[in-house]
């Protein structure tokens, strides 16, 4: 990982999802220096600068970490045939606002809050919705890598999706959502299981 310029601090910071209170929390300088940092409007001193310059230097190794190293070993799906009823209840069950769709190994879709929402909105027979099956409402795949995938590349498809699928030798192993990303980013413990909020 390239070390910012104190000119590009906003644009790294906004590259790892880190706000300027993480940022802040993290280098012990004050989030309104940060802002005014950023901004332009201020030069830190020698000091300040190092902390932030360390803080960005510690996260080239953690940067280099493939998906094995911080994946969610527990996924939490729902299959095709499932009612959104029965979808709903997993999700409100394990509070994470999306499902993978899986068939066996098979990553068939994905089902959200959000498209349970616009249906609800938009529908004029609300029982009729709550007894749709998932396979009729479910957008796109989240895509699937490999446990030995990069974490560059896995940003880089968290930028457009809300998670992605790990397999191993073609077997589903575990999942990776922002959250999880970010929380290897900030050094946070390894989780376990999966937490789909965004």
């Amino acid at each position: 990982m390239v070390l910012p310029e104190l000119s590009e601090l906003k644009i790294a910071r906004k590259k790892l999802g880190i706000t300027q209170s993480e940022l802040a929390s993290k280098t012990t300088i004050s989030q309104s220096l940060i802002a005014k940092i950023e901004a332009g409007t201020m030069v830190p001193s020698y000091s300040n600068a190092k902390k932030l310059f360390d803080f960005f230097d510690s996260l080239s190794e953690k940067t280099q970490a493939k998906a094995r190293d911080f994946m969610s070993l527990q996924v939490i799906s729902t299959t095709p045939k499932s009612s959104l009823q029965q979808a709903v209840k997993i999700m409100k069950k394990n509070a994470v606002s999306q499902l993978p769709v899986l068939e066996g190994e098979k990553n068939c879709g994905t089902i959200s809050e959000k498209t349970v929402l616009e249906l609800l909105n938009s529908a004029k027979d609300l029982n009729a919705v709550s007894s749709m099956r998932v396979e009729e409402v479910m957008t796109e795949a989240m895509p699937i890598i490999k446990e030995d995938s990069p974490f560059k590349v896995i940003s880089a498809l968290l930028e457009h999706n809300p998670g992605v699928i790990v397999a191993r030798a073609g077997k589903i192993s575990g999942i990776i959502t922002k959250s999880d990303l970010l929380s290897a980013v900030l050094g946070a413990k390894a989780k376990t299981v999966q937490d789909n909020k965004l």
